[in-house]
């Protein structure tokens, strides 16, 4: 029996490994692709990415950027939290991670629930988020951390200072708190001097209490600008306008798509 050549051996296992990785790379090109035609249309097929991550390789952050948009569109903030926080951790490059680390920092800012802060328990805790969501944009410096300089990403930078903005309302609730009190003090006053008059309340009364009415109707107001400030941002997230259609086939092979530039980032 004639003794095949070890070259040649060599050879098939070489022909072998690189057919698997073709055949790999072929199928990570077609459920991608079939993922960024699908989220186009408004169907979030978290499923079909997360068998992505099964031999996640070249570019691991892909899947895992397109999981957070996904469940991000689905409501499940804190899914998108942990696929965001673990797409960083994959050392994605310098221009992609601010995209990243803006759609990390919305999804931390849309667990909070601006219409019912009506506790100083809840207002400390969507203090925290927002100094967390704060951090992650400034942390590389796709945002700047000093008052009046930029950082390298203009999309970081404006949601950076739309943070600092929701902070500083969060901090200071109510200007007029103090004099609100002062007056519903005064209101007590006035009833307790007027108390052997009937029982309907005083003219006095009527017009503190308007104000305060008037009060809570601006600090609610408030409340509406803090959360449509952060739906504003909500088409970055996705976005199906200047980003391109299905993505670029990536320089690698791999066939990953990615969004284009601009306001809006379609999944990669």
């Amino acid at each position: 029996m004639k003794k095949i050549p070890l070259r040649v051996i060599f050879a098939a296992v070489c022909g072998l490994f690189l057919l698997a990785v073709t055949v790999v790379m072929a199928r990570r090109l077609i459920i991608n692709h079939s993922f960024v035609s699908a989220y186009e249309q408004g169907d979030y097929q978290v499923d079909k990415v997360k068998s992505l991550l099964t031999m996640n390789f070249p570019e691991s952050y892909v899947p895992l950027y397109n999981l957070g948009n996904a469940s991000y569109k689905l409501g499940d903030y804190n899914s998108a939290i942990s696929y965001y926080t673990k797409a960083l951790e994959m050392y994605p490059p310098e221009a992609k991670e601010c995209d990243i680390r803006v759609n990390l920092a919305l999804s931390l800012c849309d667990t909070i629930d601006f219409y019912h802060l009506d506790s100083q328990d809840k207002i400390d805790t969507a203090l925290f988020i927002l100094y967390k969501a704060r951090d992650v944009l400034t942390e590389k410096g796709c945002a700047a951390e000093a008052e009046g300089e930029k950082g390298h990403d203009p999309e970081a930078q404006q949601l950076k200072e739309d943070i600092d903005e929701m902070i500083k309302k969060l901090q200071n609730p109510d200007q007029n708190g103090s004099n609100g009190q002062q007056e519903q003090n005064s209101s007590s006053d006035d009833s307790d001097s007027s108390s052997g008059g009937g029982s309907g309340p005083s003219e006095r009364e009527k017009k503190v209490q308007g104000e305060l009415e008037g009060k809570k109707k601006d600090a609610m107001e408030d409340r509406k600008d803090q959360q449509g400030t952060l739906e504003k941002y909500s088409d970055f997230i996705g976005g199906d306008e200047e980003g391109g259609g299905n993505g670029d086939q990536s320089s690698d092979g791999s066939g990953d798509g990615e969004g284009g530039s601009g306001q809006q980032v379609n999944p990669w």
